[in-house]
Order: structure tokens, then C-alpha cells, then sequence
């Protein structure tokens, strides 16, 4: 979406909250610069503070130490040291004059503690929580328990809105809620890529077969046959797995073969928009249907996995690790953990789609996510932003991404960008790693940042799919984008569980057991008694008043 369209985006935005109101919340950005007496500006959100001890710029921060409440997301599977324990976090409290007082939640308990704590009324200064999911429709636009940051961070934040400033497109559009405003400082890792899966096949069993890569669906099939009846790997037993999948998992499943029937998958919803900004519902469209077909006629051929219907995520990805496959989905083949399998034998597919149909891949918008929030009893605002901001310093950040200077990133001393090495130094982990603030978009870390072999792999892939016209026009990103109330949220997230769940059994059973006419007529009929025409129309609505370019 490029800046003309962002403009466009608020005005409809804001007509959107004229006509559903804007919840309790305001602009909390009034301020006055202090020169020595403790200066205060009411909004209708938030009481703005800043005193003698405060710089603008430069550091420190303040002058008389202040200590900030952060409520901090990560992974189930990190495993930190205690923050203030780290390096890092005590040169940066150093550097700006700022303490933290941390709350380490992990990803499973984060959205019961979050929603326990707005209950409380008791609030911490920031949520720190690009790996924690914050409803900004609820707390933000509704409640008005978050604080709007537009003017605020223009004015306390210059790292991260000259890296805005610096793209062609504005990559913190996804951010704008429902009343038009900005609840969160962005997150986001920019990779100059275009979408998240990709095909592979098996370049040693052609070459062991004598078979030429195949140009269409239909030599596709018959070379998985090969792969099964023709002992590829050489070892005299039939135990190759042609087609290695499950029926629904990231990059794995029956929704990343959708694409090769013409069909762009979003990666979480059953919906898509195509080339005319119609929002399509995926499971009724005719190449869910074919997909269904070829691969229920792949099951029982026994040229997909047997598993297929029962193995999870990671099932499938020790068998990749084990290399006994001939194709599959995926993001990328190194650093998968697949250097003894996969990795070593197979290369890019360029796919194939049946006759009077394109492959069609889901575009991907490097666009950012929500990285961090200041909450409405925050009487230290102006400080807060500065302090995030100073966690983007290129190096701070690089350090609290990867690890410290020297162990977990260095400078590369042909063109002074930054390498990044193997990170941290023991088994518990000294940096706060892909949880901490990064805000990287394309043109900033190309200028920074030598990107990872892995990283160069992935951009190459998605520049071939592009340049062959594999990639969907309008991103199912924008749907994420869409300026939705609160109470839309609520009764679409309940009608998606609803639609994935009936999808998910069906697809077993189309797999499993093939698609006649009634089935598939019943099948659609099940969506109209969900009231799915709804569902779409709400989506569809929000889309228009986008005005996509």
C-alpha cells in the first residue's frame, strides 16, 4: 500500500469510527518542552509529564534515574537469564538513566496474564510484546487503556521513524487500527521477500531415474510415481515418501499445495482476496476442490506419506531431516535443521498448475506487526519513547537481537555492515533474542546489515516466483490491515474457528476418501447455514473502504 493509499486508508479509517464511535480513547499527545519546572498537558487519554530531568535528545534520557514497568512476551521456548542479569540491559540502563522492573511471561500464559492484568486496573508502563498477542481493537480503540502514538513517536522516536520515512511504501500501515490510529511501535525483520512457501523436489532421484523436471501437473504425477516404484535413493527398498505433508500445518499442509491449483492460501484464514479486490471464500473455490482431488488420489497410490492425515509439525520435519523424500512445501531449505536430509538433494520447484490455471502464491507484506505499547497510567511517556527508541540504536538493537558485539553479530571489515555469528554464550540465553523491539524494513537493514546465505536463499526463491508471475496481486496481508471494530473481531474470530474446524474434517475426509458431487454440494451448503455470506461481507466491506492501489 504506497503513501497515497495510507492517506486514503485514515480518511476511511476515520469515517469508519464516525459511524461506530470511537470508544473511549484520545490523542494523549499534548506536551510542552520543560526547562526546569515539572510541566503537565491533559488528554483525553492520558496525563503527559516530563520534568527538568528529561532530554529530548541525547543521552542519558534523564538525569535523575527513574525506574519503568515493562511486561514482557516470550517464547515457550526461550530460555532467558533474568533480564537486568544481562550485559546488555545494564549498559543500556546506564546509557540512558532509565531501570526496568521486568515481567517475563512465556508465550503460552501471556493472553490469560494480559487479560488479568487490564481486569486489575493496575497496569505496567510498556508491554513489550512482539511474540504476545494485544487485542488494540479492545484495550486500545474500545477501552482506551493503550495509548495512541502517532504524533508521539514522530516527536520522541527519530530511529524508528526515519526507517519509516526511508521506504517507498509505509511498512506500519498494518498498524493503524479502526479509529484510524497507531495503539504500537512496530516490529519488523525486513528480508525483501514476497512470500512465505515455496516447492521442492528431489534433484538427485531425477537425476538417479533419468528424469527431466517436470513442466506440467501431469508429469509431476507420473515422476512422484517414479519416485515410489522405482527405488530413486537405491537401496533396494520401497521405502522413498514421494510427497511428504500433513494435512494442516505451516508450510507443510493441504493449504500450501492450494497454490499449485491456482487458489493463493492465507496462511491463517479460508479467505483470500483476488485480482478484482473480491474477497474469495477458499474452501468452495474449484481448485480447492482439484487440490482435494489429486491429493486423494496421491493417498491412495500410497505416494503421499501414510501418515499424512495423523503426523504433526514436527513429525514431518524429522523426516525431512531424514531425507527420504521426494517433494514438499516449505520456507527455505538451509538452516532448517535439514543439512543431513533434504537440504543436500532437493532444489527449487517451479510449479506447475492444471490446464487454463496459474499457480497462484499468497503475496507477503513486510509489514510490521505490533512490537510495543505504552498504557494510559504511564506517567513517564516521553521517557518511555525515548527509551524505546534508544533500543533501535543500530547497535543496541543488534545486540539485543543477536547477542553482544563480537559473540552474536560483528563488522565486516569489507563493507562495514554487520555479520551476524552464532549468538549467545551459554545455554541460557544473554540477549533477549526475537522478543526484544527490532524495527528493521527493506532499505534499512540492506544498508546495515550483510543478510544471512539463508536469508539471500529465501529472497532468490521469492524473485523467481515473482519474475515467472506466481505471485498473487493483492495480499491476504491486507485482510489483517482491515479497519474492523472490536466487535467485529469478536464475531469473526468466533465464525473463523467455526469455518476451520469444519474445513479441517473435511479436508481429512475428501483426502481420504475422494469428492463425489454430493459431497462437495453438501460441503458448500454447510457454509451457508454457518452464514458465511456474512462473514465475507464484513471483510469485503472493510477491503473497499481500503481503496487498495
Amino acid at each position: 500500500m504506497k503513501k497515497k493509499a495510507l492517506a486514503l486508508f485514515l480518511s476511511a479509517a476515520m469515517a469508519v469510527t464516525a459511524l461506530v464511535g470511537c470508544g473511549n480513547g484520545g490523542t494523549g499527545n499534548g506536551m510542552t518542552e520543560s526547562s526546569g519546572e515539572e510541566t503537565t498537558q491533559q488528554s483525553s487519554t492520558a496525563s503527559v509529564t516530563t520534568t527538568g530531568s528529561f532530554h529530548e535528545t541525547g543521552y542519558p534520557i534523564v538525569e535523575e534515574p527513574i525506574t519503568l514497568n515493562v511486561m514482557f512476551a516470550i517464547r515457550d521456548m526461550d530460555s532467558l537469564m533474568p533480564p537486568n542479569d544481562m550485559k546488555i540491559i545494564k549498559d543500556l540502563e546506564e546509557k540512558t538513566g532509565i531501570h526496568i522492573e521486568w515481567e517475563v511471561i512465556k508465550g503460552n500464559d501471556w493472553t490469560t496474564k494480559l487479560n488479568l492484568m487490564f481486569a486489575s486496573g493496575e497496569y505496567p508502563d510498556i508491554i513489550l510484546a512482539p511474540n504476545g498477542t494485544t487485542d488494540v481493537e479492545e484495550y486500545g480503540v474500545t477501552q482506551g487503556l493503550l495509548l495512541p502514538l502517532d504524533e508521539l513517536t514522530e516527536q520522541y522516536m527519530p530511529n524508528y521513524t526515519s526507517r519509516i520515512a526511508g521506504e517507498k511504501e509505509d511498512p506500519t500501515t498494518s498498524l493503524i487500527a479502526s479509529d484510524g490510529k497507531k495503539y504500537s511501535v512496530g516490529y519488523l525483520v525486513g528480508q525483501n521477500i514476497n512470500t512465505e512457501a515455496h516447492y521442492f523436489i528431489n534433484q538427485t532421484w531425477l537425476d538417479n531415474l533419468g528424469l527431466s523436471t517436470p513442466s506440467t501437473l501431469e508429469e509431476l504425477t507420473e515422476v512422484l510415481r517414479a519416485f515410489k516404484t522405482k527405488d530413486p535413493n537405491g537401496n533396494g527398498v520401497a521405502d522413498e515418501i514421494p510427497l511428504e505433508m500433513n494435512l494442516e500445518s505451516m508450510y507443510y499442509g493441504v493449504r500450501w499445495m492450494l497454490p499449485m491449483f491456482g487458489v493463493p492460501a492465507d496462511p491463517s484464514k479460508w479467505i483470500y482476496i483476488d485480482n478484482d479486490k473480491e474477497v474469495q471464500f477458499t474452501p468452495t473455490q474449484n481448485g480447492f476442490r482439484s487440490c482435494l482431488e489429486w491429493l486423494h488420489q496421491m493417498y491412495s497410490e500410497g505416494i503421499t506419506d501414510a501418515e499424512m492425515l495423523s503426523q504433526d509439525i514436527n513429525t514431518v520435519g524429522s523426516k525431512l531431516q531424514e531425507g527420504n523424500v521426494g517433494f514438499f512445501s516449505g520456507w527455505r531449505l538451509t538452516a532448517m535443521g535439514w543439512e543431513n536430509g533434504v537440504e543436500k538433494d532437493c532444489v527449487l520447484y517451479m510449479p506447475t498448475a492444471p490446464e487454463g490455471t496459474n499457480p497462484c502464491f499468497a503475496r507477503y507484506l513486510e509489514v510490521a506487526k505490533n512490537g510495543a505499547f505504552i498504557t494510559t497510567t504511564n506517567q513517564h511517556i516521553p521517557e518511555s519513547l525515548r527509551w524505546l527508541d534508544a533500543l533501535l540504536e543500530t547497535e543496541t538493537m543488534f545486540s539485543l537481537y543477536y547477542g553482544e558485539e563480537g559473540t552474536g553479530w560483528e563488522y565486516d571489515e569489507a563493507n562495514g555492515k554487520i555479520n551476524s555469528l552464532t549468538g549467545g554464550t551459554s545455554e541460557t540465553i544473554d540477549y533477549l533474542g526475537n522478543s526484544s523491539l527490532f524495527f528493521a524494513p527493506a532499505q534499512y537493514i540492506s544498508e546495515v546489515f550483510n543478510m544471512a546465505p539463508q536469508r539471500l536463499e529465501k529472497t532468490e526463491y521469492c524473485q523467481k516466483y515473482e519474475e515467472a508471475g506466481y505471485i498473487q496481486k493483492y495480499s491476504n496481508d491486507y485482510l489483517d490491515m482491515a479497519p474492523l471494530t472490536s466487535e467485529q473481531r469478536q464475531e469473526i474470530t468466533l465464525k473463523e474457528t467455526d469455518i476451520d474446524n469444519a474445513v479441517q474434517e473435511h479436508m481429512a475426509k475428501f483426502v481420504s476418501e475422494g469428492i463425489t458431487d454430493d459431497s462437495w454440494a453438501a460441503f458448500g451448503k454447510m457454509f451457508q447455514n454457518m452464514n458465511v455470506e456474512d462473514y465475507i461481507r464484513i471483510y469485503q466491506d472493510a477491503v473497499d473502504r481500503m481503496d487498495l492501489e
